[in-house]
């Protein structure tokens, strides 16, 4: 006897997704999962700036010491805070299919931070845990201005010159930055900093991230054209 037929027709299974598609999913998950990671690393940094602040300033009898740490805490801060804007801002700007290398920058970024902030006070760690950030940070927005395609943003080729443009910028300045803090890393390592350069010499990288910073939005592309 033949079987009874079925009162409604089985839907028919979904066909696998197409590689397109399923890469895009890739990126997309990823740019979430990438900002999220990122403020989780930059929280830490902080809770570590914040806990080393209160022992290297407020457990410092000299006056010169204290003016230092504050300064290379209010620069450390900074820093933090300039990390996680822009990271949030190149993942929601354009996307590519990420490797283990995008994994790890953030990572490298948050480990000289917290190192800098670890060592207030003492001027040959603390401008080696920067050049170590501002190094991983050069490698960063190089690493975005190559990955980026003008796919990414959905054909607007004016956009697309204004990010890579302004973010190998933002690299240029980080390496600079970079070269600057290693000369203090070595030159307090060999000869102590007098006090005044001590308390003067983090201003200018906490001015220079402002500065940069202000000039930026969406990821790299200035205020004016956003």
């Amino acid at each position: 006897m033949a079987a009874a037929p079925r009162g409604t027709a089985e839907a028919a299974s979904p066909g696998p997704a197409g590689l397109p598609v399923l890469l895009d999913r890739i990126s997309d998950n990823f740019a979430t999962g990438y900002q999220t990671m990122t403020a989780i690393i930059q929280g830490v940094a902080l809770v570590v700036l914040i806990t080393a602040s209160a022992h290297a300033i407020f457990g410092t009898a000299s006056g010169s010491r204290v003016a230092a740490a504050a300064s290379q805490a209010v620069a450390v801060f900074v820093i933090i805070i300039v990390t996680t804007d822009q990271f949030f801002q190149l993942a929601a700007t354009t996307r590519w299919l990420p490797t283990t290398f995008d994994t790890a920058i953030p990572y490298l970024i948050g480990a000289g931070e917290a190192t800098a902030a670890l060592s207030l006070g003492d001027n040959t760690r603390w401008w080696a845990g920067i050049s170590w950030s501002l190094l991983a940070g050069a490698i960063a927005f190089g690493h975005s201005a190559l990955r980026a395609r003008p796919e990414g943003f959905e054909g607007i080729e004016n956009y697309y010159r204004h990010f890579v443009r302004d973010v190998r910028r933002s690299a240029n300045i980080c390496a600079a930055l970079c070269a600057y803090a290693a000369a203090l890393a070595v030159t307090s390592a060999l000869a102590h900093l007098p006090p005044w350069l001590s308390i003067a010499a983090p201003w200018a990288v906490t001015a220079a991230a402002i500065i940069r910073v202000g000039h930026l939005r969406w990821g790299g592309v200035p205020a004016a054209d956003a």
